[in-house]
């Protein structure tokens, strides 16, 4: 990042972590905008909400794959991921891509909500509340689920505090701590919703978290379109544009927990230095080998996806 452009690092905060790459362009744009010392427009702060919930909505959907595999549930997996799909439709349908969206950048949004958009989301909307009763009676409610990962993989609250776990992580053992409540950014302070959370802090209510975020990130989904200002949804930062001199730190609530870009700039077109905190470096380099002493080896897959890693982003 230190060798490229302000605007070229759009296309490479993504890379940091495949899983929820709308988070890092949201986070590293908005660390941009704090340097040039300008507000984005009123539109493009909606249009980064919808595009950073449906991401957060195909992670976790993935994350309920993978930690439905790991508990034997292989079915709940493939009913996960193939909805997964019909939100990376919505997400290819606004951004140009699936995964690398290059959406967000420094001053806004490359390029406005297409004709159809709208329409599709309500339809997806309804079409994943309906799915989201199957989820808890295939597995939620599931006894054999339920005896997977109720008291396994125990994170107490002052556990997660000590170790700094953020996220859904966090809000499983009753730290009731989200950015997008405490620090607003975007759009957020202008929608209305919840934050789940939990005491137990085992496998099961770390799943479980996910599973209510889904639906909270539908609501947010469906009011941030209703609500959508209109006027302009981008201000002008070129590909070569220079920054002026400073620092600025910036954190998000990306689907995984908090993460920060710390950027300093000596008023040229590229960084100086670029600093990432990704969200599972702690959870699972630092808390994981502690969490895993002791268990059945059989339990250790269910722990592990329990905490949704995003091995690209801790393994930088």
């Amino acid at each position: 990042m230190e060798y490229r452009t302000w605007y070229q690092n759009v296309m490479l905060v993504q890379r940091v972590c495949v899983l929820d790459g709308a988070s890092y362009e949201i986070a590293y744009s908005d660390a941009v905008e704090k340097l040039l010392n300008i507000d984005v427009p009123d539109r493009a702060k909606y249009l980064r909400v919808i595009q950073a919930e449906l991401s957060r909505i195909q992670s976790h959907l993935l994350n309920l794959g993978l930690i439905a595999a790991a508990a034997g549930f292989e079915t709940m997996k493939r009913i996960a991921w193939g909805d997964r799909e019909k939100i990376l439709f919505l997400l290819e349908q606004l951004t140009g891509s699936r995964i690398y969206h290059i959406y967000t950048v420094p001053g806004g949004v490359r390029r406005d909500l297409p004709s159809e958009f709208k329409k599709q989301s309500f339809k997806t909307i309804r079409y994943m509340k309906r799915r989201l009763k199957i989820y808890d009676e295939l597995f939620m409610e599931n006894p054999t689920f339920e005896a997977r990962t109720v008291n396994i993989g125990k994170i107490s609250r002052e556990t997660a505090i000590e170790n700094d776990i953020t996220g859904p992580n966090a809000r499983a053992s009753n730290v009731k701590f989200d950015i997008r409540k405490s620090t607003p950014y975007a759009a957020y302070e202008e929608l209305n919703f919840e934050i789940p959370s939990f005491k137990e802090g085992d496998a099961y209510h770390r799943t479980l978290v996910r599973r209510l975020e889904i639906e909270e990130s539908l609501n947010i989904i469906e009011e941030a379109l209703n609500t959508l200002p209109s006027g302009p949804f981008r201000k002008k930062f070129g590909a070569f544009s220079r920054v002026p001199k400073g620092e600025a730190l910036n954190c998000v609530e990306s689907a995984r927990g908090e993460l920060c870009f710390h950027l300093v700039s000596t008023g040229s077109n590229t960084p100086y230095r670029a600093k990432i905190k990704g969200p599972t470096f702690d959870v699972i380099l630092s808390l994981l080998p502690k969490l895993l002493k002791g268990v059945y080896v059989a339990d250790v897959p269910v722990i592990y996806w329990s905490l949704d890693n995003c091995p690209a982003d801790h393994d930088r």
